[in-house]
């Protein structure tokens, strides 16, 4: 005997980049940019001091040179090597020309360098510092002038005149723009390439949480004594959210042994005298001879405790998680439980039947019966004309099983919820109609124990669609 089975997946299949891994990636790539922001800023202020400091050495050099070529005395400046201010850099303007003046503090010049005759002029003033030199920027033209300053003193008239040389800021200017021009080039690339980091990084981060949250996911009601054995110090963040995980299954298995106890020797207990019950009701109605107006009472008591039959066995099946249905071994013929054994508990009521012949599946016959009788039941209490329709169809290695009415169908959003238990429509509450929210529950469970699925489709024009999808047992 060859058997085919499909499955539905357990587990929701996540996104790549989920929206916790998208709002850390952005804090991430935040404050990386800050951080490069920042090195960007030093960086800029640590060449600027760079260049600053090897354009005041040049100038510093220059002056003492110049400091050299010239004599300041009885309040006059003589020119003692001419040669000294006859070179390019003090007769032409370029990117390395040095721009001469040489005044007094009243800001009368006495000296000045050729190239300045084709130079914007340069202000003079009166500046007061301690040092031997002092240096400073001075905004002419785009390109900006570093100048250096110094003193020239006449001990015998008791007199000073100042040295003023400046300098383009070409170089400097240039490098900075292009420094500047390659960060704007390069910031996409960046800013990729820390995404790119940040998803990599959080997500190796967050995977120990993914892992622990798979664990936890496969502890289930019956198989809550499985624990988390993730390999993580007790001290560490993942090891305590190990722990407190496993102590509060701990708790939930404790709580849940006792509850099932309870439900389990309740079941058995009420199944007890309720099946005594119903036996004697059978027995008087069939064998002895009640009067006439008490013959009514006995079948309504009759019906109730067939109901209550039914709602302790399936509590009795929920409580014990359906065990029996995962574990079965047994094969049965679905089409005939359906044409011979459930058609016939609805021979008075309108219930179309459509079933392939020699249907097989693997489970628990009188199970699944319930679930047939539930949701055909479900169909006939909210159908509008009483009218259900049954198919049974084979589809490759599965069979899909359809039972559909056409009663005040389901809301979207409440196409999941019916199968919780005890849960009862708005609408059904409207109506008044009744029922215990057990039977989907039940239908539900059975079905994916069985490893099938079980959902609702929209009838058209009204009504709703039960699919049942099983795997098949290939007999042949």
């Amino acid at each position: 005997m060859a058997k085919d089975t499909f499955s539905l997946p357990n587990k929701i299949k996540l996104p790549l980049i989920t929206k916790s891994v998208k709002q850390n990636s952005i804090w991430v790539i935040s404050s990386l940019m800050i951080v490069f922001l920042i090195f960007n800023f030093v960086m800029m202020l640590q060449i600027n001091v760079y260049f600053k400091d090897t354009i005041d050495s040049k100038l510093q050099h220059e002056i003492e040179h110049i400091k050299f070529a010239l004599i300041f005395q009885n309040d006059s400046l003589v020119i003692d090597h001419p040669r000294e201010f006859q070179e390019t850099d003090m007769v032409e303007v370029s990117e390395n020309s040095f721009f001469l003046q040489v005044y007094k503090s009243n800001g009368e010049i006495l000296f000045s360098s050729k190239n300045l005759e084709n130079y914007e002029i340069i202000p003079v003033e009166h500046i007061e510092f301690e040092d031997e030199y002092y240096f400073k920027d001075l905004n002419i033209k785009y390109t900006g002038l570093r100048t250096g300053y110094t003193k020239l003193s006449d001990s015998s008239s008791n007199s000073t005149v100042f040295i003023q040389l400046s300098t383009p800021k070409i170089k400097m200017n240039e490098v900075v723009e292009k420094i500047i021009g390659l960060n704007i080039y390069l910031l996409p690339v960046i800013v990729f390439l820390f995404a790119l980091i940040s998803l990599f990084f959080i997500k190796r981060t967050l995977n120990p949480i993914n892992k622990i949250i798979n664990i936890a996911e496969d502890i289930s009601a019956t198989n809550i004594s499985k624990r988390i054995n993730y390999d993580a110090d007790s001290n560490d963040e993942f090891g305590r959210l190990r722990d407190t995980l496993n102590d509060l299954f701990d708790r939930l298995e404790f709580q849940i042994s006792q509850i099932s106890q309870f439900s389990d020797n309740a079941s058995h207990q009420l199944m007890t005298p309720l099946t005594a019950i119903n036996t004697e009701l059978e027995y008087i109605l069939n064998k002895g001879e009640p009067k006439e107006e008490c013959r009514e009472s006995f079948n309504v008591i009759k019906f109730q405790t067939e109901q209550m039959i039914h709602i302790v066995k399936t509590l009795l099946i929920l409580a014990r998680d359906c065990e029996v249905c995962a574990s079965s071994n047994k094969v049965f013929n679905l089409s005939s439980l359906i044409k011979e054994d459930i058609s016939q508990s609805f021979l008075d009521k309108n219930i179309a039947v459509d079933v392939e012949k020699n249907i097989y599946i693997l489970g628990e016959a009188d199970y699944f019966r319930m679930v047939i009788e539930n949701i055909l039941n479900n169909g006939l209490k909210y159908s509008n004309d009483g009218k259900v329709k049954l198919s049974a169809k084979t589809s490759g290695n599965k069979v899909k099983i359809e039972i559909s009415d056409n009663g005040i169908g389901i809301p979207d959003e409440e196409k999941n919820k019916v199968f919780e238990r005890f849960y009862r429509g708005q609408q059904s509450e409207k109506d008044g109609i009744r029922g215990y929210g057990l039977g989907l529950s039940l239908a539900k469970l059975v079905i994916t124990k069985m490893k099938g699925y079980l959902y609702i489709e929209d009838n058209t024009p009204h009504g709703s669609i039960f699919i049942i999808e099983l795997p098949i047992v290939n007999m042949e």
